[in-house]
């Protein structure tokens, strides 16, 4: 396979989560009591989100259960919202008793390209950091290419099974976004638990 040449002019290079700064005034942690809210916001999903998201198109009985399964058992829930309506999610969970956490995010159709997936992210990273997490693994199908593309920039360890991705973070690298990315080859993605990456 013959290598991409170069590597585009960044202009700039911005982290991917930075210090201590105020928290983004749009993101809020989701509990119980926001329920009405993440089931409402579930059931607007298209199918082909729900498909991204949860491997199937859920029925919205289905994402009714989902919601509070969420709620009850993830470490972290935070919701983004826009015009007082929750139009992204995240969830965050801890594997075991190890030190990472599984890392899920989804946003509304309407809502994408504004660059909400990046700022849940950010928020995330900050606050698994608090948690004594030392990497977060990023999951989404393998069609999922906003979300490709953010765990490219987030510098994350890329593996391919059975059609879902799992990009590993590893926080103590602070790693940063870049403005441009030249297209990645297969010997460019390090390896995850001894097995080499593929070509995304």
């Amino acid at each position: 396979m013959a290598a991409v040449s170069g590597i585009a002019r960044v202009e700039k290079d911005v982290p991917l989560w930075f210090g201590p700064q105020p928290s983004d005034p749009d993101i809020h942690q989701l509990d119980i009591g926001q329920l009405p809210s993440v089931q409402a916001f579930l059931s607007r999903l298209d199918a082909e989100t729900r498909c991204r998201r949860f491997g199937a198109p859920l029925s919205d009985a289905a994402l009714d259960l989902q919601a509070i399964t969420a709620l009850e058992n993830a470490e972290l829930m935070l919701g983004i919202f826009s015009e007082q309506g929750l139009r992204g999610m995240l969830e965050l969970y801890r594997k075991g008793g190890s030190s990472v956490m599984e890392l899920l995010i989804v946003v509304e159709g309407a809502s994408r390209r504004r660059g909400m997936g990046r700022r849940l992210l950010n928020a995330s990273m900050r606050q698994a950091l608090d948690m004594d997490a030392r990497s977060v693994d990023l999951i989404y199908t393998s069609d999922n290419w906003p979300m490709r593309r953010l765990a490219q920039r987030a510098g994350a360890r890329i593996d391919l099974a059975f059609g879902t991705f799992r990009a590993r973070i590893d926080l103590a690298q602070k790693p940063i976004i870049t403005r441009h990315l030249r297209i990645p080859i297969a010997d460019d993605l390090p390896e995850i638990e001894g097995q080499r990456g593929r070509q995304i």
